[in-house]
């Protein structure tokens, strides 16, 4: 997964990279490395540094999971449930995990509707 410069800017706010349209106009990042996840210790994941601050970042620090600790959630479900007015309960014994977590989700979920930053990604059967 490598990552795409017209979308993405540098994670450090004080950067001038970090303005969107200044991150398009050049490449702004190099290639720094691998690292391996004690989740996944099979896979490795790309990481960079930026060219104007030293920032350094993995790939999936631009996408929706990067900083989850659960990633075995799945949000459509959750998201469906709790609009159906799944009790708080009911959700952490189906999901397996505390009341805070699928708080969490929840509030990440409408901040990127807020954003509009959200995508939905629908598996159809084949």
């Amino acid at each position: 997964m490598a990552i795409n410069r017209t979308t993405k800017r540098c994670p450090n706010p004080e950067c001038y990279f970090h303005n969107p349209e200044n991150a398009i106009k050049k490449r702004w990042y190099q290639p720094h490395g691998y690292y391996t996840s004690t989740r996944e210790p099979i896979t490795q994941y790309k990481r960079y540094r930026c060219s104007a601050c030293g920032k350094t970042f993995s790939e999936t620090y631009f996408t929706r999971e990067w900083h989850l600790r659960r990633r075995d959630i799945d949000e459509m479900e959750l998201l469906f449930e709790w609009c159906k007015g799944t009790p708080m309960k009911e959700l952490t014994h189906h999901f397996k995990c505390s009341a805070g977590a699928i708080e969490n989700r929840i509030k990440r979920m409408l901040e990127l509707a807020k954003s509009k930053e959200v995508v939905l990604e629908i598996e159809r059967p084949n």
